[in-house]
């Protein structure tokens, strides 16, 4: 992936690899890249029903998707078409907890390394992680308030 940061508009369900690790790293906005809102109900997040999810969703989902400002958390739900499909909330968060990556799972076999699977989910710590490159970085959301965004 090319990487010119500021030079074009956001396409919202393909975010870079290198920005979207930066900004949930440091917890910044995912799409201007400056400091994501955080108050003392915790950072701000989107986040999404996946059918991974626990039952006390969005209590300890898992999510790839960085924080936002509030502006570009506005923007988002009003632009929601980016969102997908069913139900998401507008979280606070106050312990996103890094938990681990996504990416593509490789066997080393007698001919070479070949894919086994794409899009796994790894937890750090995970015997298996040397085996995946990885694409997106995790975090597991707890102590987690649904918020309506103020206007």
């Amino acid at each position: 992936m090319t990487h010119f940061p500021g030079t074009s508009r956001p396409i919202y369900d393909s975010m870079h690899v290198a920005r979207q690790r930066m900004c949930m790293y440091a917890m910044k906005c995912q799409i201007c890249g400056h400091v994501a809102s955080r108050d003392q109900d915790g950072w701000l997040f989107i986040n999404w029903r996946r059918p991974w999810d626990p039952p006390t969703w969005p209590e300890g989902s898992l999510t790839e998707q960085p924080p936002l400002c509030e502006p570009h958390a506005r923007m988002s739900v009003e632009q929601r078409s980016h969102l997908g499909r069913g139900d998401y909330a507008v979280l606070r968060v106050r312990t996103p907890r890094l938990w681990g990556i996504s990416g593509t799972n490789y066997q080393l076999t007698t001919s070479g390394w070949r894919t086994r699977d794409s899009n796994v989910m790894v937890p750090y710590g995970h015997v298996g992680l040397n085996a995946v490159l990885a694409s997106r970085m995790i975090r597991e959301l707890r102590k987690v308030t649904v918020i309506d965004l103020p206007k």
